[in-house]
């Protein structure tokens, strides 16, 4: 496990037989695949001040952004889907996997977006909420990807035919 890169080099140096990434592979090696289509969703505390009032682009520039790290498939997006339509933005912090993401937005140090997967239980239970932003859904493709130059055996057939199930 690792970021999108870290997978992209594994399945690069052949040191794995696929790999699960959240965003593009440009790499000339690898054939990537779509696989999922999935959600992302801007989150703050319960207790955030962007919950009075409306969310506009500038009160979410104003806020501290708590993000994935660059090479991570999900800040790629992020980057490009919702941050290019703020005038500016505040990083708060940059952490290495979405359940740090979550603990330091649920103790109220900034917002962030992730995947609607990956905070559905908290959003579910309110130790998290959704933002209502001012631009349209956030979507992307989830990609499956392979070497170029790597068999694809019968087992390995069965594993991604259950992944699209």
């Amino acid at each position: 496990m690792g970021n999108s890169q870290d997978v992209i080099n594994a399945v690069a140096d052949l040191r794995v037989d696929i790999g699960l990434i959240e965003g593009p592979c440009h790499a000339a090696d690898i054939i990537a695949e779509p696989w999922l289509e999935d959600e992302l969703v801007v989150f703050a505390a319960p207790d955030s001040p962007l919950l009075a009032g409306e969310v506009t682009l500038q009160r979410l520039a104003e806020a501290p952004w708590i993000l994935r790290e660059h090479g991570s498939g999900t800040r790629e997006i992020v980057d490009y889907l919702l941050l290019s339509h703020l005038p500016a933005f505040h990083l708060g912090m940059e952490l290495g996997n979405s359940e740090a993401i979550k603990h330091a937005v649920r103790h109220g140090l900034g917002i962030s977006c992730l995947s609607r997967r990956v905070v559905a239980e908290q959003l579910e239970v309110g130790s998290l909420v959704e933002l209502t932003i001012p631009l349209p859904r956030l979507t992307r493709t989830l990609w499956r990807i392979h070497h170029r130059q790597k068999h694809i055996s019968k087992a390995l057939q069965r594993f991604l035919h259950y992944c699209d199930v």
